[in-house]
C-alpha cells in the first residue's frame, strides 16, 4: 500500500497538505459541466462514483489524510474495481455498469455526494439529485481532467489541493517530454465487439499525452469531434505502427487477424494490452500512471516502468484469440 502510494512522487504529499490548509467555507456552490449549480452544506464523507474518475480523486485525497471522504459505491464497465485502485477500495457497493447505474443500489449506499460522467447520466440526473448532491463532468480531454479535478476537489473541501494537482501534473509532463526522443509511430485502440476503434491525436487525454511525449499518433487530428473511429484492418496495415496500445473491456484474449503479424509493432514485440486507466485517465492517479507507463512503452531505453503499479494494472504483451 505504501509502496503503491510512493509511485506518485510528483503529487507531492507535503505540498498538498500545505495547500489544503485553505479549506472551503460551507455552504459552497460549484458548477459542473452540464452546467448545473450545486450547493453543498458540509464536507462530503460518503461519495458514490459513477466513473473511475470519482473513485480515483476521492481515494487520492483521502490518502493525504486531509479529506474524510471515502468511496462507498462505484459503477464500472465490467463490475470489477480497476486494478490500479484496488489497494484503495474495499467494501464498495457495485452500482453496475457506468451507462446503466442502479439507482436502487445508489440509494442504499446513502452517499452525500455523487460524482459521474455527464454522457452516461444525463437521462437520470434528476433522479440522482433526489438521492444526493450530484456533479457530472465531461471526461475526454486534458482540459476536462483539469476542470473536473478543480471543481470536485472544491466540493470535497480541498480547493487548493485540486489546483496543486493540476500544476504538478503539467510540470511532470513537461519534465518527461523534455527527455522523450520522439521518432515513434503509435496507435491507441479500443477493441469493441472485436472491432478496433482508434483514438485521434486530440480530444482524449491518453492521446494528448502521447503527443506530449513526441510520439506520432498515426490517426492524426480529430476531423469531426468523434474522438475515435472504426479502424479497418486494411487501414491498420497501411499505417503500420511501431507501437500499439490496445484496450479491451473484458479479460478474454484479443481477436486475431492475419494483418497483425505483418505490422512493425508485432515484429518488434511492441503490441501492448493496457488497463482501465488508459480509457478513463482523468483522475490524478490514473493520468500520472498513464504518462509514466506510456513513456516507458514508447521509449523503454529512456524511461523505466512506473514503480508500485499492481501487476494486474500493468501493460502486458497482447494475447490473441486465434480462430484459424
Amino acid at each position: 500500500m505504501l509502496a503503491f502510494r510512493s509511485a506518485f512522487s510528483t503529487l507531492t504529499l507535503s505540498a498538498l497538505m500545505m495547500c489544503s490548509a485553505v479549506q472551503a467555507a460551507y455552504p459552497i456552490t460549484v458548477i459542473d459541466d452540464r452546467p448545473t449549480t450545486t450547493t453543498l452544506n458540509s464536507a462530503p464523507e460518503r461519495v458514490a462514483a459513477i466513473s473511475i474518475f470519482g473513485a480515483d480523486l476521492v481515494s487520492y485525497l483521502a490518502s493525504t489524510g486531509k479529506s474524510k471522504a471515502n468511496v462507498v459505491a462505484l459503477s464500472t464497465r465490467n463490475h470489477a474495481t480497476p486494478a490500479y485502485l484496488a489497494p484503495y477500495l474495499s467494501k464498495v457497493e457495485d452500482l453496475g455498469a457506468t451507462h446503466e447505474t442502479s439507482l436502487e443500489r445508489l440509494t442504499a449506499a446513502k452517499p452525500d455526494l455523487t460524482l459521474g460522467i455527464r454522457l452516461y447520466t444525463q437521462t437520470v440526473a434528476h433522479k440522482i439529485e433526489e438521492i444526493s448532491p450530484f456533479l457530472a463532468f465531461d471526461l475526454n480531454s486534458w482540459q476536462d481532467s483539469d476542470s473536473a479535478i478543480r471543481v470536485a476537489s472544491t466540493a470535497l473541501d480541498q480547493p487548493a489541493s485540486g489546483e496543486q494537482l493540476n500544476r504538478d501534473f503539467r510540470r511532470q509532463v513537461a519534465q518527461l517530454a523534455a527527455r522523450a526522443p520522439g521518432g515513434q509511430r503509435a496507435l491507441f485502440l479500443w477493441i469493441w465487439a472485436d472491432t478496433p476503434m482508434a483514438y485521434y491525436s486530440d480530444g482524449h487525454l491518453t492521446t494528448e499525452l502521447m503527443a506530449a511525449l513526441h510520439a506520432e499518433n498515426l490517426m492524426g487530428a480529430d476531423p469531426d469531434g468523434r474522438k475515435a473511429h472504426v479502424l479497418p484492418m486494411e487501414q491498420l496495415y497501411q499505417l503500420n505502427p511501431d507501437v500499439v496500445l490496445l484496450f479491451q473491456g473484458d479479460s478474454s484474449p484479443l481477436p486475431f487477424h492475419p494483418v497483425w503479424p505483418q505490422l512493425n509493432a508485432w515484429k518488434q514485440n511492441r503490441i501492448w494490452r493496457v488497463s482501465d486507466q488508459y480509457v478513463e485517465p482523468h483522475g490524478p492517479m490514473a493520468r500520472e500512471l498513464v504518462l509514466k507507463e506510456m513513456a516507458h512503452l514508447l521509449y523503454p531505453d529512456h524511461f523505466e516502468a512506473p514503480a508500485g503499479l499492481p501487476a494486474a494494472a500493468r501493460a502486458r504483451p497482447a494475447d490473441w484469440r486465434r480462430t484459424e
